[in-house]
């Protein structure tokens, strides 16, 4: 019975002790507790606010949530049609490792623009390619092939052209051969030499003005199989796209042989192909037409022509090989006509154009020989070169 009293004088006594602020806070605990549970909840208190936000950030909630900006090796480079659109950078939330085999997300293609920043045309586009290769399920693809189009016609022109620049407008630099007739009209200045033995010697010079695109004039001299001869005449480019990159050419010169005296009508029509190899490309052109030479004592009608393939690898260098026909007398009843036939080899180095003029130099260094000759034998082997200047 004494023990319960103490007990009951206990209690009472930390009861007495207890601070009344306690108990307020465990009543008003209690009280909520009871109230309805579809009371609106009270904000969260303003330091949680401040830690939800990044700092510095104010205003538009919008731009609260939009991602922290990325490293800066990551931003997109400004090149217009190559910058990540918006709604691209969801294709970031793709980890690398779930991708399938030929995808690409915003990342990759970010990073790719980031290396290839700075790069010339035709390092660009084969870094596009070995892109492409990679990824060839890329999501950009349409955009990289764009740019892809942009740089092919950019590789042989003066600069990446504007984007409404129209591509059969611009300059197609289509190679030029060494025995045959330049086939893309041009202003050039051309000086050249063939040296065969045994006693073989020819000089050439010659000077082309374009009067527009497609057309120009050009007057020289050089020696022919028919001897030396002053010459002059006006090529017409009747196609010259690099859209297509296809030329036809109709050629007509007229020229003087001066030992014996002859005067000649060269008519020739020509046509060449560009066909794209990665970094580089092939020229091919082919051309053939008659030389109609009137002597004073007789009219000797001749056959010219021949083909070209020159292979470029990059923009500086260029590798060729040429054949070159001159026959007469293919009616004769014998069959055997007179023919002078030769074929050539060598390589050509372009300079770097001018930024200001767009003009530059090329030089061409090679060697010929005949591989079909009858009643002709100018010489039996020669080496030759010659040097361009084009404005």
């Amino acid at each position: 019975m004494a023990s319960r009293l103490w007990s009951t004088l206990f209690l009472a006594a930390l009861v007495g002790l207890t601070p009344v602020d306690v108990l307020a806070d465990d009543d008003e605990v209690i009280f909520d507790l009871d109230e309805d549970e579809d009371e609106d909840e009270d904000p969260p208190p303003e330091r949680l606010q401040e830690a939800d936000n990044v700092e510095g950030d104010e205003g538009d909630p919008d731009e609260l949530a939009s991602p922290a900006p990325q490293e800066a090796g990551e931003q997109p480079l400004e090149r217009g049609f190559l910058e990540v659109e918006e709604g691209d950078e969801d294709e970031d939330d793709t980890p690398i490792g779930q991708l399938k085999p030929g995808e690409d997300n915003a990342a990759l293609y970010r990073a790719k623009l980031a290396e290839l920043e700075g790069m010339s045309a035709d390092e660009e586009a084969m870094g596009w390619e070995e892109y492409l290769s990679q990824y060839p399920q890329s999501v950009f693809r349409k955009v990289i092939e764009e740019r892809q189009e942009v740089l092919s016609e950019a590789l042989y022109t003066e600069g990446i052209p504007d984007p409404g620049q129209d591509a059969g407008k611009a300059e197609l630099n289509f190679a030029q051969g060494m025995l045959i007739e330049p086939i893309d009209p041009r202003s050039r200045f051309r000086a050249g030499f063939t040296w065969g033995f045994p006693n073989w010697i020819n000089l050439l010079v010659d000077y082309e003005r374009q009067l527009q695109r497609n057309m120009s004039v050009h007057g020289g001299t050089q020696r022919r199989p028919g001897g030396w001869n002053l010459e002059t005449g006006v090529r017409y480019a009747i196609i010259k796209d690099t859209r297509t990159e296809f030329i036809l050419t109709a050629i007509g010169d007229v020229h003087l042989n001066v030992n014996p005296i002859a005067p000649a009508f060269r008519p020739q029509i020509a046509a060449g192909k560009r066909i794209q190899m990665g970094s580089g490309h092939m020229d091919i052109q082919a051309q053939a037409g008659p030389d109609l030479m009137l002597y004073s004592a007789e009219f000797s009608p001749r056959l010219v022509g021949g083909l070209n393939i020159t292979l470029s690898p990059s923009e500086n260098v260029e590798a060729f090989l040429e054949t070159h026909s001159y026959m007469k007398d293919l009616g004769w009843a014998e069959g055997n006509p007179f023919r002078f036939n030769q074929i050539a080899f060598g390589m050509r180095f372009m300079g770097k154009k001018d930024s200001g003029n767009g003009s530059y130099l090329s030089g061409g260094a090679g060697a010929t020989v005949p591989y079909s000759i009858n009643y002709w034998r100018y010489h039996y082997g020669a080496v030759m070169g010659d040097f361009n200047y084009y404005q």
